[in-house]
C-alpha cells in the first residue's frame, strides 16, 4: 500500500467563492421562530453571517494540519486518514470510526487527549470514511457499511498492524459490528457509543411495553414521537437522497440547515442549541469540509447504499453444514445523554457488551461534547484487555 502524507490546502477561489455564496443566498419566508419545523431562519442568517464574516477557515485549516494526514488508495478508492503512532512498542492500534452527519474531525479532540505526550497506549487511525471529506469517490461508486469494512481492514493489514481495537459512533459503530462479523480475529476490541436517537433509528422500541416501569413507558413515548418528528432525514437519504443532494452540493445555506439541525436534536438536553454543546467554530469547520470536498451528496448516497444494502454472513444453517459463527470479540458500549438503565433493557435483544457505561453528559457526538468523558472511557476499556 502506497502511503504519501497530506496537508490541507484549500485554494483561495474555492474560499471567495464561498464568501460570495454566502453573501448571495437567499433565504426562505419564516414559518416560525421555534425548531419545531427544522432550523429557524432568523437562526440561519445568524449562523450564516457569523460563517462569513467572524469564521477563519485559514485558521481552522491550520488546526487540522497540526495532525499527521496521509492519503493512500486502496483498490482504486482514494482514503484519507490520521494517523498517530505512539513511542510505547506495547500501544493497541486503534482505529476511530466516524458517522453521518460528521467526519474525521469529530474525533481530533478525543485523539489529542489519547496520544498527549507520545507515549500514550494507542496508536490511533482516523479515516474519512468513503464519500466524505477527502476520501472522495467516483460517480456511481457503490459504498455500503459492508464494503467499507473490508475496506478498512485492508488499510490496518497496509499500515502493519494485523490486530487492532475499534471504536465507532452512528454508522462507524454500524461498521464496527461488521468488522466483528468478517474480521473478528483481528480485532482486539470494540467499543461504541449509543443514544436515544441512535435507538429510534435502529427501530429497537418494543410493540409491547408491558415489562416497563411507568416513566419508562413514558420515555418511551418519548423516544417514539422523536422517531415520527425527528427521522424524516433518514427516510429521505435511505429513499431519494439524490433529491436532496442537489441543495447540499449547490447551496452552503442549505447545507448549513440540513447539518446544524441534527446538531440541535442530536446533542444534549441541557443545551438550548447547538453552539452551546459544541463549539460554533468546530461545528463550522465539519460544514466547511463538506462543502469544499463536494461530498454533501456522497455521503448522503454512502447512507442510502447502507440503507439499503444486503449481506449474507455465511451459509444458510442446517443439520449437516451449520452456518458459521465469528469468534467472540471483547465489546464495550457507552450511552450518553442519560437513560442508560433504559437504553440497556431496549438492546438486550442484541445481546450484552462485556462492558457497560453510561453517561448524563453528552448524547450522539460524545467526541465533541465530552471527549475526556469518552477518552476515559475508551482508555478503561482497552486497558483492561
Amino acid at each position: 500500500m502506497h502511503t504519501t502524507t497530506f496537508q490541507i490546502n484549500i485554494p483561495e477561489t474555492a474560499v471567495t467563492e464561498l464568501q460570495q455564496k454566502l453573501q448571495a443566498a437567499r433565504f426562505p419566508a419564516s414559518l416560525n421562530n421555534n425548531w419545531s419545523a427544522g432550523a429557524p431562519v432568523a437562526y440561519l442568517q445568524r449562523i450564516t453571517e457569523y460563517w462569513l464574516h467572524s469564521f477563519d477557515w485559514r485558521r481552522q485549516e491550520a488546526w487540522l494540519n497540526q495532525f499527521p494526514q496521509y492519503m493512500t488508495e486502496i483498490n482504486g478508492q482514494p482514503v484519507h486518514f490520521v494517523h498517530i503512532r505512539s513511542s510505547r512498542e506495547d500501544a493497541v492500534p486503534l482505529l476511530l470510526l466516524h458517522g453521518y452527519p460528521s467526519s474525521w474531525i469529530e474525533f481530533l479532540e478525543v485523539a489529542e487527549i489519547l496520544s498527549e505526550g507520545g507515549n500514550a497506549p494507542f496508536h490511533l487511525v482516523i479515516p474519512s470514511l468513503p464519500g466524505f471529506g477527502f476520501s472522495a469517490v467516483a460517480d456511481g461508486a457503490k459504498w455500503d457499511m459492508a464494503q467499507i469494512a473490508f475496506l478498512l481492514a485492508e488499510l490496518m493489514t497496509g499500515l502493519g498492524y494485523e490486530r487492532f481495537g475499534i471504536h465507532g459512533t452512528d454508522m462507524g459503530a454500524g461498521i464496527c459490528g461488521m468488522l466483528s462479523g468478517m474480521a473478528a480475529h483481528r480485532l482486539i476490541g470494540t467499543h461504541v457509543n449509543t443514544d436515544y436517537t441512535s435507538i429510534t433509528a435502529m427501530g429497537m422500541l418494543p410493540r409491547d411495553t408491558g415489562s416497563f416501569t411507568e416513566a419508562e413507558q413514558q420515555r418511551i413515548e418519548a423516544f417514539r414521537q422523536y422517531e415520527r418528528e425527528g427521522t424524516a432525514y433518514l427516510k429521505m437519504l435511505s429513499t431519494r437522497p439524490q433529491t436532496v443532494a442537489a441543495a447540499l452540493a449547490d447551496s452552503p445555506v442549505a447545507l448549513l440547515a440540513w447539518i446544524i439541525e441534527k446538531f440541535k436534536y442530536w446533542t444534549n438536553d441541557s443545551k438550548p442549541l447547538p453552539e452551546d454543546a459544541i463549539s460554533l467554530d468546530l461545528i463550522l469547520t465539519q460544514i466547511s469540509m463538506y462543502w469544499f470536498t463536494n461530498t454533501g451528496a456522497t455521503s448522503a448516497y454512502m447512507v442510502y447504499h447502507s440503507m439499503n444494502m444486503t449481506f449474507d454472513w455465511g451459509a444458510p444453517a442446517s443439520d449437516e453444514q451449520p452456518s458459521w459463527q465469528p469468534p467472540k470479540v471483547p465489546s464495550a458500549m457507552a450511552a450518553f445523554g442519560g437513560d442508560g438503565p433504559l437504553l440497556q433493557k431496549l438492546l438486550s435483544p442484541m445481546g450484552a457488551p462485556g462492558r457497560w457505561s453510561a453517561f448524563d453528559e453528552g448524547l450522539h457526538f460524545p467526541a465533541m461534547e465530552c471527549p475526556e468523558t469518552l477518552a476515559a472511557d475508551i482508555s478503561g476499556f482497552f486497558s483492561g484487555l
